[in-house]
C-alpha cells in the first residue's frame, strides 16, 4: 500500500476541492442541518444534479456504462473531500446498489438500470431487514413465488430507510422455499410505485426517518430479478461490502474535530482559555490519533479493491472502527464544549450547530446499519483471523 497520493490523484482532489469551495454554500448546509442530514431537500437536490451534469455520480464505474472509470482511491478522495465540505452524501444507489448490478447483472440488466441511475432518475433503497429474522438475513421470510412472467412478492421488511423517497427497492427474498436457507434466496429490484406497497415511517432518536415496508402480493416482471437465482444471500454480503467501505469513511469526522479545534482555541473556561486545560489537550490529541487510524483503514479498503479485491473482513473493520469512532468523538467533543453541548441542532445557542449532539445521537444507529457491529465482529474473528464459527 502507499500512503502517498500521487500527482495525478492530487490534482483530483483538488479538483473536487475547487467543485465544493463553490456548491457547497452556506444554504445548503444549513439545509442539511435542518433535515437531520439526510440531504433530502431542494438545494441538496439541486447539488445531486450538478453531480450528474459533471458525470461524478458514477466516478469509479467503467466508462462503457457512463461512469469516470476512476480508482478505488480517486473515489475514496471523492468520498472524503464531500464530506469534509458537509455535501450531501451520496447515496446508496451509487454506493451500493450499481456495484453490486455491475458486477452479477446480465449485459442486458446493466444496460438497462445503470444509465438511469447514473442520470440521477433511480434512487434504491435496500431492503434486507426484518422484524423476525434478526442480524440473520439467511432467516428472512419474505417470499416471491413465479406466476407466468411476474414474480408476486410478500412479506415485510424493516429499518428500510429512504424507502418513503426512493423509485426502486432492492431486495432481498426467499425464491426457493425447499433450498438450504443460505441458497434460497435471491435479489429483485421492486419499483415502489407497485400497488399493495406500504410504507410506514419508523423514527430514529435523532430524527433521522427509517421505515417499515410491507409488501402484499405485490407483482414484479420477471427480469427483475439480478443475477443468478438462489444467490441473493450472497449479492446482498457483497452489496453490503461496498456499503461498509463507505460507512468507514472519516471525512465527516475530520471536519467535525477541525471545528472543535477552532471551538478550543477561541474559548475560555473559568477565565482560562480551554487550550491550557491539560485534559482538553490530551482529549484532542486522542481524536487527532484515532481519527487518522480510522482515515489508514479507509485507505487500506480502497487499495485492496484497486488490487482487484472485494474488502470482506476490511470494511467490517472499517465499519465496526468507525461507527464507534462516531460515539466516542461525540461524547468526548461534548464533554469540552460543556453543557451547552447537549443542546439539539436546532437551538440557536448551540456550540457547533449542534453537530456533536447530532452525531451522539445518530451512533445507535451506525452501530447496525449495514450490518450490526456485533456481526462485523463475528466477521472478523471468522474470515480475519481464522477463528471457528463455535
Amino acid at each position: 500500500m502507499r500512503y502517498d497520493f500521487s500527482p495525478e490523484q492530487l490534482a483530483w482532489r483538488e479538483e473536487v476541492r475547487a467543485f465544493v469551495r463553490s456548491a457547497v454554500t452556506p444554504a445548503l448546509l444549513a439545509e442539511m442541518r435542518a433535515a437531520g442530514n439526510e440531504g433530502n431537500g431542494p438545494l441538496a437536490r439541486d447539488f445531486h444534479k450538478k453531480l450528474f451534469a459533471k458525470g461524478w455520480w458514477g466516478i469509479g464505474w467503467p466508462k462503457e456504462f457512463g461512469g469516470l472509470g476512476k480508482s478505488a482511491i480517486e473515489q475514496f478522495i471523492f468520498v472524503e473531500e464531500m464530506e469534509m465540505a458537509g455535501a450531501p452524501a451520496m447515496s446508496l444507489t451509487v454506493r451500493s446498489v450499481g456495484p453490486t448490478i455491475l458486477r452479477i447483472g446480465s449485459e442486458e440488466q446493466k444496460a438497462r438500470w445503470l444509465p438511469p441511475i447514473l442520470r440521477g432518475e433511480l434512487e434504491f433503497a435496500v431492503a434486507y431487514s426484518e422484524a423476525e429474522a434478526g442480524t440473520d438475513l439467511a432467516a428472512l421470510r419474505t417470499h416471491a413465488e413465479l406466476d407466468g412472467d411476474e414474480w408476486v412478492v410478500t412479506g415485510q421488511k424493516m429499518w428500510n430507510t429512504g424507502a418513503h423517497t426512493a423509485t426502486h427497492d432492492w431486495v432481498a427474498v426467499r425464491t426457493e422455499p425447499d433450498a438450504p436457507k443460505h441458497k434460497g434466496i435471491s435479489m429483485m429490484i421492486v419499483p415502489l410505485d407497485r400497488p399493495g406497497i406500504t410504507v410506514q415511517p419508523l423514527w430514529t432518536w435523532s430524527g433521522i426517518r427509517t421505515n417499515a415496508v410491507f409488501f402484499d402480493n405485490v407483482r414484479v416482471p420477471r427480469d427483475h430479478l439480478i443475477g443468478e437465482r438462489g444467490m441473493g444471500f450472497y449479492y446482498a454480503m457483497m452489496a453490503l461490502d461496498f456499503e461498509r467501505i463507505m460507512i468507514g469513511s472519516v471525512g465527516m469526522l475530520r471536519r467535525l474535530l477541525a471545528e472543535l479545534k477552532v471551538f478550543v482555541r477561541r474559548a475560555r473556561r473559568d477565565g482560562r482559555p480551554l487550550t491550557r486545560v491539560s485534559w482538553v489537550r490530551r482529549a484532542i490529541a486522542d481524536l487527532e490519533m484515532r481519527v487518522e487510524v480510522g482515515r489508514q483503514i479507509g485507505l487500506l479498503n480502497a487499495w485492496l479493491i484497486d488490487q482487484g479485491e472485494v474488502p470482506t473482513k476490511e470494511g467490517s473493520i472499517a465499519k465496526v472502527y468507525v461507527s464507534e469512532l462516531n460515539a466516542h468523538l461525540a461524547s468526548v467533543g461534548m464533554e469540552i464544549l460543556g453543557l451547552a453541548g447537549e443542546l439539539a441542532p436546532d437551538d440557536p445557542g448551540a456550540p457547533l450547530h449542534g453537530r456533536l449532539q447530532w452525531l451522539y445521537t445518530t451512533a445507535p444507529l451506525q452501530r447496525f446499519g449495514g450490518g450490526s457491529n456485533e456481526v462485523q465482529r463475528l466477521i472478523i474473528a471468522q474470515r480475519g483471523l481464522g477463528l471457528p464459527r463455535k
